[in-house]
């Protein structure tokens, strides 16, 4: 057997520092619960604390058997189940108690007269509402919906209930008093109160390290509710009560009790302690215990299943300080009160009362020294059970920490790109964004100045045009006004044709220079449509006829001579008036064109620009994006060695608690 366990207790301790640091360094989510659990096991062990629980049905005699267990009638012992309230019985110098609302507001009780009538009004429930699953309504509705309760949620738990009818009421009446406290109670349930902890200055020294905690009643389907897992997981050893009068061995509470995950790593810790057993004769007890044994032993050991009667042991607790006459004054009365049970009568053996032989003879009934030598043998083995309990849970942790590790580093291999490669593709995207840029600062000014500039194409072109109809009508001999008008619709068919095609030189040069449209559609063509027909040439002709008069004179007489004027039509002048016309037609008709032209280089280069930016944007975005990959898989890099590293530490840390544990579980 180990012998020094306060080294071995701190090298344990040790080891749970060590393993807290691994948790810090983690960053993943790990389960609150396991690390609660080994805090709460931690702190235990520190203080060397001995948790046990008392767990059982509805009444099962959990109260009777508390006192009776501690030597104190601490609890009330009616007949009544206790609420949903979790009591917790310590040592402490004074007796005092501390109770907890579902509020979460505390109050102080002290002095036994009080703290007696505060647990007679809230360790028990009211006679009206003992047939119904308070514990059950109180958690799942009055606390968890703080009153304010869908109807919908009142019909889903009443029907999650019926099988918790223990006493056999009518459905009507059932869900009647259900919905009767539900009503009577949803106001108030901030007064529920969930929690006590009471403290008392126990005489026997063995029992200051223990501290004792007393659950609600387990339902029919051996559920408990959340807070009583929680200390399930924690205690030390539990004992469930189970009375051997009024219902089978075979427990389906008890079974899925002992099914249950939080009870799963309690197996050695469990006992299985059979009530009420003086109303029983010893045959009868054995064959029962056997039967118990032939039930559970496959997860509870055989010493573990233990008779008691917590009536017996009270009554003895009680009359171990009386003198015989006292004792035999006390059982007359009971007598006369009609409240002798035949359990605690003398044995007809004893004429004369012996107060040693008589509680000699009701230990034997009560058989709590079985209870306190099982106890006081796994009292001295559990510190170091639970040494190595604690070294268990955290190599499961561990495991599944280190489970996690290797995928986390998995799946940032897969994310982590190569550095390189990324750092080439954000030069190429830098390029490329610089390139637009100077396209968008440049490339348009100069393509602009080089279409609507002073000197630009667009001008030249409407001037060589215009030119090239004065260099044409001067060519025409014998003013010829049929061959004018060729010439004049020639060049205005030209000036049409010259708009139509530096429109389309203008766009395939930004096409070239700047970027290749999403959707040429953004470009808005114009159609330069002169007023000038056939009609118009005709209409011309007849207006500028009229004026088309010259003046001429001749002279008449020899001596005296006198002058004659007259106005005579001028083919020449009409020619001239035609053509000075159609120029100014043809001029306008090219203003008209270049101002058309410049609008629309204007504009295109505007909607390439807009395009540009577009571009320049999904650059500046692909960029971006590049470089934030970049710095992620830089990031990545680093998370996986240090993902490594907590590796290396851990399988260092596993080696440890494993020597340990297993140094520990060869010699326990």
């Amino acid at each position: 057997m180990i012998t020094n366990y306060s080294q071995i207790k701190e090298e344990v301790l040790e080891m749970y520092k060590s393993f807290l640091g691994v948790i810090d360094e983690v960053k993943f989510p790990i389960d609150h619960k396991s690390i609660v659990a080994l805090n709460n096991q931690a702190e235990n062990i520190r203080k060397d604390r001995f948790l046990l629980m008392i767990a059982g049905e509805a009444k099962s005699g959990k109260s009777t058997f508390i006192n009776a267990f501690l030597g104190q009638e601490i609890l009330p012992m009616d007949v009544k189940q206790c609420t949903s309230s979790i009591i917790e019985i310590r040592y402490g110098i004074d007796y005092s108690l501390i109770a907890t609302y579902a509020s979460d507001r505390t109050k102080n009780i002290a002095g036994e007269e009080e703290i007696k009538k505060f647990l007679l009004e809230n360790a028990a429930l009211n006679d009206d509402y003992r047939e119904i699953p308070v514990t059950t309504i109180n958690n799942e509705i009055l606390i968890k919906y703080k009153g304010k309760i869908p109807e919908r949620v009142i019909s889903d738990v009443i029907n999650g209930v019926q099988s918790e009818n223990i006493y056999g009421l009518s459905p009507e009446e059932y869900n009647k008093k259900i919905r009767s406290y539900i009503k009577n109670h949803k106001n108030n349930w901030a007064d529920i109160v969930t929690k006590m902890i009471i403290t008392y200055p126990f005489d026997d020294e063995s029992l200051r390290g223990v501290e004792i905690i007393d659950s609600p009643g387990v339902n029919a389907q051996g559920r408990v509710g959340d807070i009583t897992n929680d200390y399930i997981e924690n205690a030390n050893a539990i004992m469930f009560l189970k009375p051997i009068t009024g219902a089978a061995l075979e427990s389906t509470s008890f079974i899925s009790f002992l099914d249950s995950k939080s009870v799963e790593r309690n197996h050695n810790a469990l006992f299985l302690i059979l009530t009420r057993a003086a109303n029983e004769n010893p045959e009868n007890l054995e064959r029962l215990q056997q039967e118990a044994l032939k039930l559970y032993g496959k997860t509870i050991h055989s010493d573990h299943i233990i008779c008691v009667d917590s009536k017996v042991e009270l009554f003895i607790n009680k009359i171990s300080s009386m003198t015989v006459e006292e004792i035999e004054e006390h059982l007359n009365e009971l007598e006369e009160n009609g409240r002798l049970d035949a359990f605690i009568s003398p044995p007809r053996s004893m004429k004369t009362l012996n107060k040693e032989k008589y509680i000699d003879f009701l230990k034997v009934k009560s058989n709590f020294l079985l209870v306190d030598h099982v106890l006081n043998i796994f009292g001295r083995k559990t510190h170091y059970l639970a040494l190595s309990e604690m070294l268990g849970r955290m190599l499961k942790v561990y495991q599944r920490i280190m489970d996690n590790i290797e995928e986390q580093i998995e799946l940032n291999k897969l994310k982590a790109k190569d550095p390189t490669e990324l750092a080439k593709q954000i030069g190429d995207t830098k390029r490329k964004l610089t390139e637009i840029n100077i396209k968008m600062r440049k490339s348009v000014d100069d393509i602009l100045l080089s279409y609507t500039g002073d000197s630009g194409i667009i001008r030249n072109k409407a001037k060589n045009i215009t030119d090239d109809f004065t260099t044409s009508v001067g060519e025409i001999s014998n003013n010829d006004i049929n061959e004018l008008e060729k010439v004049a619709f020639r060049k205005i068919d030209e000036s049409k044709k010259f708009q139509e095609e530096l429109e389309k030189k203008i766009v395939a040069e930004c096409n070239t220079a700047l970027v290749a449209l999403s959707n040429e559609n953004k470009i808005k063509y114009t159609s330069l449509e002169p007023d000038f027909t056939a009609e118009t040439f005709e209409e011309i002709k007849q207006k500028t006829e009229s004026s088309a008069q010259v003046k001429k004179s001749y002279e008449t007489g020899n001596t005296f001579k006198k002058t004659h004027h007259y106005s005579e039509y001028s083919r020449t002048e009409h020619f001239r008036q035609i053509k000075s016309s159609i120029q100014k037609r043809i001029n306008s008709i090219q203003n008209e064109a270049v101002s058309n032209l410049i609008n629309f280089a204007l504009q295109t280069t505007e909607t390439y620009t807009d395009e540009l930016k577009e571009n320049a944007k999904i650059k500046k975005e692909e960029l971006d994006r590049i470089m934030e990959e970049k710095k992620n898989s830089e990031e990545i890099q680093e998370r996986i060695k240090l993902l490594r590293g907590i590796r290396e530490k851990i399988v260092i840390c596993i080696r440890d608690v494993n020597e340990r544990k297993g140094g520990i579980d060869t010699n326990v």
